[in-house]
């Protein structure tokens, strides 16, 4: 599946972009404020393609995208997550620092929020970040979702802000 704005294209990540899985995911603020998956080598991540992002397309019909611009350099991921103590999937996204900056994660947000609403239907979509992540809650924000409350995921050793869209 591929979702297409004006300046990008989001496509399911497929095991030969691991390569950009792997350096993307070892970015020191992905590590700071996303955390480190243990994605160490190209093996490492060509499991973490297959046992995620594809295992979710197949279980949900949505996952995380290779978000690449027109002429196909991959500059980040975006899309939904379904965490198993979550009543409803919620956005993810993280860009490589080059590409920061640039309107890119919001407009990648606004396709992925598009989708979940127009074919998948869904009614709910939440978001999770870390309270010192002050450039993805000003994203949140300006995708007009709110604060709603301090949430502890098994995962993660620190409590997240959980964002909700306001209305």
């Amino acid at each position: 599946m591929i979702i297409e704005t004006d300046r990008l294209t989001l496509a399911e990540l497929q095991i030969e972009d691991a390569p950009f899985i792997l350096e993307l995911y070892n970015d020191p603020d992905f590590i700071k404020y996303i955390g480190d998956r243990n994605i160490h080598s190209i093996f490492d991540a060509e499991k973490f393609i297959k046992i995620g992002p594809q295992a979710s397309y197949t279980e949900n019909d949505h996952g995380l995208y290779k978000v690449s611009l027109k002429d196909h350099t991959p500059i980040g991921i975006c899309g939904l997550l379904k965490r198993d103590e979550l009543d409803d999937p919620d956005i993810g996204f993280a860009m490589l620092p080059k590409y920061r900056k640039s309107g890119y994660t919001f407009e990648a947000s606004v396709a992925v929020l598009d989708d979940g609403r127009n074919r998948l239907g869904l009614n709910c979509i939440i978001a999770v970040t870390s309270p010192e992540n002050k450039a993805s809650i000003r994203l949140l924000n300006k995708l007009g979702m709110g604060f709603e409350r301090m949430i502890q995921l098994a995962e993660i050793e620190y409590e997240n802000k959980l964002f909700c869209i306001n209305g």
